[in-house]
């Protein structure tokens, strides 16, 4: 789909970087400022959820990840909004905006209920995708290689925990790379990242399309 504000498409681009930024922070600073709320937090045996059924961080931590997952999808519908997007822009976007409904879901359902679970396993199993999904299809560039190796690495961190290799019993440290790396993508080594001039030096248009 074409854009409809200006005629090169930057006030589209402009506020989707802006929708993307706002996810970000949104759920990162949620967990950040519920975990300093939270004085029995612990890296080694809680799961970041965990701060999500606690009376004094839970607002902050929900609340964060389902503003954050709404403004994810604004994101998501940008990259698919963007010019000249390759065919699998609107795979790419799909899988985006299904991740960021799932990472909503797991603030509208906090731990204690039945559907977190799955929804916090569709927000990591969905941004792995997106980043199989983004990189093979943007494998020339130097941004779109580093998005594809997110894949095996996003893999190995759970495989390793499930296999018992790390030393903590809790999922919060596990969880911590995924959001890191979803960040970074929207960020900098997205196909439309936040940071436009910096992915553009490093082989990313800002319109979302492979330079070659």
């Amino acid at each position: 789909m074409p854009p409809v504000d200006g005629a090169d498409g930057t006030d589209d681009i402009a506020v989707t970087r802006a929708f993307g930024a706002a996810a970000t922070l949104l759920a990162l600073g949620g967990i950040a400022v519920a975990i300093v709320l939270d004085p029995t937090f612990s890296w080694t045996t809680d799961a970041l959820s965990d701060l999500g059924v606690r009376d004094r961080s839970a607002p902050v931590f929900n609340w964060g990840l389902i503003l954050g997952g709404i403004a994810g999808v604004g994101y998501a519908f940008g990259l698919w909004r963007s010019p000249a997007g390759a065919p699998i822009a609107a795979v790419r976007a799909a899988v985006l905006a299904l991740a960021m409904v799932a990472m909503a879901g797991v603030g509208v359902f906090d731990l204690t209920e039945p559907l977190h679970g799955p929804a916090a396993i569709g927000f990591y199993t969905l941004i792995t995708v997106a980043f199989a999904v983004d990189g093979l299809a943007r494998r020339s560039t130097t941004t779109g290689r580093v998005a594809l190796a997110f894949v095996p690495v996003h893999v190995a961190v759970w495989a390793t925990f499930v296999a018992g290799r790390w030393p903590v019993s809790g999922l919060a440290l596990p969880e911590l790379p995924g959001a890191l790396m979803l960040a970074a993508w929207v960020w900098v080594l997205g196909p439309l990242p936040v940071l436009g001039l910096v992915s553009d030096s490093i082989g990313t248009r800002p319109d979302g399309v492979d330079d070659a």
